[in-house]
């Protein structure tokens, strides 16, 4: 029931205005112009990229259910929430912040579990064990991380115990959340449960363990982001924020505009479509704050299509072009985004 809400909570955020495939792609990260124009647009960033590895199967047998129950109907392949489907909402708001994080929070907990498992038996002596953590770049970081400290390990265990208690205390996580982040802890005669485990524990299905886990872990991140007064887990959690939010050729398309080139000329000199750069462009307007849309579009026509934004109450494009046959999709799309950097 916690998948399906979050999928309630998306598709009721895109006002009946997108297909279940565009959801999917968002949950997954994909990185299309369209999908990172509905992010944007639609306020789903907290969304983006929660679920990289989620299956077509299971995603549509999901899609089916929400139909058989009758919390959405489709028509013309576009998904609306029903009056059923708003009522079997969690009331409470989601606090994912995957458009930050995009899979880091999982390179963080493996980096603490390890940290937590290698502190606990090296403080009582024991220096074989199994690592909890198999990947090798994982405990090569652990490594790097304790060669650098300057204290006795007895003394770090300290501190990160300490830095780990103000989390549990401090962060806005749930009873729940707490068990759950505590039950994924391994040390000395005390192994990490797993899902399973867990979800018996909790009388709680296990993908809805699974996100709840998710969710802490980006509030916990958060939690450290805000504060100066744990080093060490902020030590941990380096590089599991993104620092550039555009796609790689984005980038580099954004790297030509600086020098002054044309969308056309950098089509041209790196033998892409022009709709393809124009992609590249509306993605600039949603992550950097100095675009120049005063380039594209003026005030008036910004003026324009809000105002008919407001009379419709819809985004889609198509329906907008209607209105305002003398502007290009491109120039409509980059309205809609700076219209969302005004309200935020």
């Amino acid at each position: 029931m916690v998948f399906i809400s979050i999928l309630l909570t998306m598709f009721q955020r895109l006002h009946g205005e997108r297909s279940a495939q565009g959801v999917y792609h968002i949950l997954r990260g994909k990185r299309s112009g369209q999908t990172l124009q509905d992010v944007e647009n639609y306020q789903l960033k907290p969304f983006y990229s929660l679920f990289p590895n989620l299956s077509t199967d299971g995603y549509r047998r999901q899609i089916e259910r929400l139909i058989a129950e009758g919390l959405i109907r489709i028509e013309n392949q576009v998904v609306y929430v029903t009056d059923k489907g708003r009522k079997n909402m969690l009331h409470a708001p989601w606090r994912f912040n995957g458009w930050e994080y995009r899979g880091g929070e999982r390179e963080f907990v493996k980096r603490l579990a390890l940290t937590v498992q290698t502190l606990s038996y090296i403080r009582t002596g024991q220096t074989m064990f199994a690592p909890i953590q198999k990947e090798l770049h994982i405990q090569q970081f652990v490594k790097e991380f304790l060669r650098r400290q300057t204290v006795s390990v007895d003394e770090l265990a300290k501190r990160v115990h300490k830095e780990l208690v103000q989390i549990l205390s401090e962060a806005n996580l749930t009873d729940l959340q707490r068990t759950i982040l505590s039950y994924r802890l391994t040390g000395v005669q005390l192994t990490a449960y797993t899902w399973e485990q867990i979800a018996e524990a909790l009388n709680s299905p296990v993908t809805s363990v699974q996100i709840y886990f998710l969710e802490s872990l980006h509030i916990v991140l958060d939690f450290i982001e805000e504060h100066e007064d744990m080093p060490l887990v902020k030590s941990l959690a380096v590089g599991c924020r993104v620092e550039n939010y555009l796609t790689q050729s984005a980038e580099r398309s954004r790297k030509l505009v600086q020098q002054g080139y044309s969308i056309e000329q950098i089509a041209s000199l790196r033998n892409l479509k022009l709709s393809t750069i124009e992609d590249h462009m509306v993605e600039m307007a949603a992550n950097v704050k100095t675009f120049p849309y005063e380039e594209f579009v003026t005030a008036e026509q910004i003026q324009k299509v809000w105002q008919q934004i407001d009379r419709l109450q819809t985004k889609r494009l198509r329906v907008l072009k209607e209105r305002c046959a003398e502007l290009s999709y491109f120039q409509l799309r980059l309205i809609i985004i700076h219209g969302k950097r005004v309200d935020s």
